[in-house]
C-alpha cells in the first residue's frame, strides 16, 4: 500500500506502510512456504502411495501364489489318489509268474483307471511312463515318452513334480508327475495334465484397480499363466510384459519376493512377485500406476483446500498482528518526523504492550524530555549571556555524552568572565591613559602658543632668544617623555587586545567543540544505522522466522536517520550561538583599530617631538644666523601649534573610546571572583 500523507515542513514521504510490507511479505513467505509444502506433500503422497501399494501387492502376491500352491497340491493329491488304486496292480505287474493274459488284464484295468481320473478329475490326459520316460500306458493324446527336461527333474527331485511349461498340443494345461513306488522303489511315472481351469480361476480372481492383472512366469521367463491364454500360447517372455526391466526380471527368475517400478509403453506399473513353492513359477501382480492416481489427485484436492482455509486465517491474523505492530511504530515514527522537525513539546503517545515496542516508546518518551530540558537550559544560559549576564549557571543534570556540552558551556562562561573582566580593567587603564595623554596634550597646546607668541616677538626679543630655546627645549623633552609613556602603553593597550582575541579564539574553539559533540550525535546515528543493517541481513540469514524483526530493524534504521536530522539542528543552534560570539570578536576588532589609530597619533607626536629637539638644536647652531631664519622659525611655531592641536583632538577621541569601551564591558555582569 502506497500512502498519500506526506509532512510538508521536511519533505519526508511514507510511501509504504509498515502494516502492509508486514502483510505482503508475510502472505508471500506463506505462499511460497504453501506452494513448497504443496509440491513436497504431493511428492510425499506419491511415494507414500507407491510404497503403501507396492507393501500392499507384496502379501496379496504371496497370498495369491500359495493359493497356486494349494490347487497344485490338491492335483498332486489327487495323483496320489490315483497312484494307491488298487486296480493299479503296479507290485505284481511284469513278474515272471504272470503271464501274457495277465498282462494284458492289468493294462486294461490301468487303462480304466485312467480314463476314469481323466473324466472326474479334467484331466487333459494321464498316462504310466516308466524311468527311462517311455509311454507304459496312457489314454488318447498321452505324449509317447516325457519330455528329457521334465523326466531329469522328476528324477532329480524323486518326488511331486510340475512341468515348467503349461503349453500341451496347443492347449494349455498343468503338467504334474510324480514317481510311483513299490516296496521304496520307484518303478514308474504317474503324468497327468490337469486343465489350465485350475490355474486360470486363481489368476483371474486377482481383481487389482481397473486394469490390474496376475501372471506366472517360469524360471526362463516365459509366461506359463495369464488371462489372456493367447499370450501363454504364443509364449509371451516377462521381458515384454516388463518393458524390458532387468531388475524385475532377475527378481522374479531367480525365486524371490519382492515388489518393483517399471515402465510399460510410457506407463508406470508397480509390480509384486512371489515364487511357487513346489514349482518353477513365480506368481506377478500387475497394477498401473494411473489406476490410484485418481484417489491422490481427491486427496490433493482436499488437502489443497485445507491448505487455503488455513492460508486465509492465517492472513487474518497476520493481518491483526500487522496492524497491532504498525500503529505504535506509526505513531513511533511521526513522533520522531516532528521531532526531526523541531517539535519538543507534542506528548509522546506510551504503548502498554510489555515488548520491544513499550521500551521503544518509552524511550522516545525520555529522549524527547531529556532534549527539552538540555535545550531548554542550553538556551536559557545562551540567552543570559546575550543580555550580559555572565553570572548564569547551567541548571541540569546533564547525563552520557551530554556532560561534555555542560562542561562546553561552563569554559564559554568562565573563559568569557575572564575576557570582560581583561576588558574592564583594561578600559579603566585607557581612560586613566586618555586623561593623562589630555593633559599633556593641552600643556603641548600652550607650549605651541608661547613658542608662536615667542616667535612674533623674536624680533623684538632677540637677547631673550636663548632663554627661550631652553624652554622650547625642556617642553620638548617633556613632550618627547611623554610621548614615548603613551606609545608604551598604547602598546600595552593592543597587547591586551590580543589577549581578548585569543579570548575569542577560544570561546570559537568552545563552540567547535560544541559542534563536535553534535557530530558524535550524528556518528552515533550512522552507527545505529549500520546495527539496523547488520540486523536486517541476519534476520534474512533465519528466514521466515526473522522476517518481523528485519522490518523493525529496517524501521531503527530510518530513526537513526532521523536522529542525525535532529543532530543537526542541533549544530545550527549551536551556529547562531557562534554568531553572537563573532558580534563579540567584531567588538573587540573595533576596539583594536582605535587603539591602533592612537598608536599612530602617538606616533606623529613623537616624530612631531624629535622634530622639534631637532629645530631646537639647529636654533642654538644657527644662533648666530637666528635673524635669517625668523621665517623659518615661524613656519615650525605654526606648525607645532597644529600638532598640539591635532595631539588634543587625538587624546579627546582616545578618552571618547575608552569611555564607551568601559560602558559596553559594564554591561557584563560578572561572577564575584572575576571582579575586579
Amino acid at each position: 500500500m502506497v500512502a498519500n500523507k506526506s509532512d510538508s515542513r521536511s519533505g519526508r514521504k511514507v510511501r509504504r506502510s509498515l502494516n502492509g510490507r508486514i502483510l505482503r511479505n508475510t502472505t508471500l513467505n506463506i505462499l511460497v512456504l504453501v506452494a513448497v509444502c504443496c509440491v513436497i506433500m504431493a511428492l510425499s503422497m506419491q511415494s507414500l502411495a507407491n510404497s503403501i501399494l507396492l507393501d500392499s501387492l507384496q502379501p496379496m502376491a504371496r497370498q495369491s501364489a500359495k493359493t497356486v500352491e494349494a490347487n497344485i497340491h490338491m492335483l498332486a493329491d489327487r495323483m496320489m489318489v490315483l497312484a494307491g488304486d488298487s486296480r493299479m496292480n503296479i507290485v505284481g505287474f511284469g513278474g515272471e509268474e504272470t503271464g501274457a493274459s495277465g498282462a494284458d488284464a492289468e493294462m486294461e484295468g490301468w487303462k480304466t483307471v485312467l480314463t476314469e481320473a481323466a473324466e472326474v478329475y479334467e484331466f487333459h490326459t494321464i498316462a504310466l511312463y516308466d524311468l527311462n520316460g517311455s509311454l507304459v500306458q496312457g489314454i488318447d493324446g498321452a505324449a509317447e515318452s516325457l519330455d528329457a527336461g521334465f523326466l531329469s527333474l522328476l528324477q532329480e527331485t524323486d518326488n511331486l513334480t510340475t512341468y515348467t511349461s503349461t503349453v500341451f498340443q496347443d492347449k494349455l494345461g498343468i503338467t504334474i508327475g510324480m514317481p510311483v513306488k513299490a516296496e521304496g522303489e520307484t518303478v514308474y511315472y504317474l503324468v497327468g495334465i490337469y486343465k489350465y481351469d485350475a490355474l486360470n480361476d486363481v489368476l483371474s480372481s486377482i481383481n487389482i484397480g481397473k486394469n490390474g492383472m496376475a501372471y506366472m512366469v517360469n524360471r526362463e521367463g516365459i509366461v506359463t499363466g495369464h488371462p489372456d491364454q493367447e499370450k501363454v500360447k504364443s509364449g509371451v517372455t516377462l521381458l515384454e510384459l516388463s518393458g524390458g526391466s532387468e531388475e524385475a526380471i532377475k527378481s522374479v527368475t531367480t525365486g524371490e519376493t519382492g515388489s518393483t517400478e517399471f515402465t510399460v509403453d510410457g506407463q508406470q506399473m508397480l509390480a509384486a512377485f512371489s515364487p511357487v513353492r513346489g514349482t518353477q513359477w513365480s506368481l506377478v501382480i500387475q497394477v498401473p500406476k494411473e489406476d490410484y492416481d485418481n484417489l491422490i489427485d481427491q486427496a490433493m484436492v482436499v488437502a489443497g483446500i485445507c491448505t487455503l482455509v488455513v492460508l486465509v486465517i492465517s492472513i487474518l491474523l497476520i493481518l491483526k498482528m500487522a496492524r497491532s505492530i504498525s500503529r505504535p511504530v506509526k505513531n513511533v515514527t511521526n513522533r520522531m518526523i516532528s521531532l526531526a522537525d523541531g517539535d519538543l513539546h507534542t506528548e509522546v503517545i506510551n504503548l502498554s504492550s510489555g515488548d520491544e515496542l513499550e521500551i521503544m516508546t518509552r524511550t522516545l518518551a525520555d529522549t524527547v524530555e531529556s532534549l527539552n530540558r538540555y535545550i531548554s537550559d542550553i538556551r536559557q544560559v545562551l540567552s543570559g549571556v546575550a543580555d550580559g549576564d555572565l553570572q548564569i549557571e547551567p541548571q541540569v543534570e546533564y547525563q552520557g555524552d551530554f556532560t561534555q556540552i555542560r562542561n562546553s558551556l561552563g569554559n564559554i562562561l568562565r573563559s568569557m568572565n575572564e575576557t570582560i573582566t581583561g576588558f574592564r580593567a583594561a578600559a579603566t587603564r585607557l581612560a586613566n591613559m586618555a586623561d593623562e595623554l589630555s593633559g599633556q596634550s593641552g600643556q603641548l597646546h600652550e607650549a605651541s602658543l608661547e613658542q608662536n607668541q615667542a616667535t612674533e616677538a623674536l624680533v623684538d626679543e632677540v637677547t631673550h632668544v636663548k632663554e627661550q630655546l631652553a624652554g622650547v627645549t625642556k617642553s620638548s623633552n617633556q613632550t618627547r617623555t611623554m610621548t614615548v609613556e603613551i606609545t608604551r602603553k598604547v602598546q600595552e593597550a593592543n597587547t591586551q587586545m590580543s589577549a581578548l582575541s585569543n579570548a575569542m579564539d577560544d570561546i570559537s574553539l568552545h563552540a567547535q567543540e560544541i559542534t563536535t559533540i553534535a557530530k558524535s550525535i550524528d556518528d552515533i546515528a550512522f552507527q545505529t544505522s549500520i546495527l539496523a543493517l547488520n540486523a536486517s541481513v541476519e534476520a534474512a540469514h533465519a528466514g521466515s522466522a526473522g522476517k518481523g524483526f528485519a522490518v523493525v530493524a529496517e524501521e531503527v534504521k530510518d530513526l537513526a536517520g532521523k536522529s542525525a536530522k535532529a543532530a543537526q539542528s542541533a549544530v545550527e543552534i549551536v551556529a547562531n550561538t557562534r554568531a553572537v560570539i563573532q558580534t563579540g570578536v567584531e567588538l573587540n576588532a573595533s576596539t583594536a583599530e582605535s587603539l591602533r589609530s592612537i598608536y599612530g597619533v602617538s606616533t606623529e607626536i613623537s616624530t612631531i617631538s624629535d622634530q622639534l629637539v631637532a629645530a631646537v638644536q639647529g636654533q642654538e647652531n644657527a644662533l648666530t644666523s637666528m635673524e635669517e631664519r625668523i621665517a623659518v622659525i615661524s613656519d615650525i611655531a605654526d606648525r607645532n601649534l597644529q600638532n598640539a592641536g591635532g595631539t588634543s583632538q587625538s587624546s579627546g577621541l582616545l578618552a571618547k573610546e575608552a569611555e564607551e569601551l568601559q560602558a559596553q564591558v559594564k554591561k557584563f555582569a560578572l561572577k564575584e571572583e572575576y571582579d575586579i
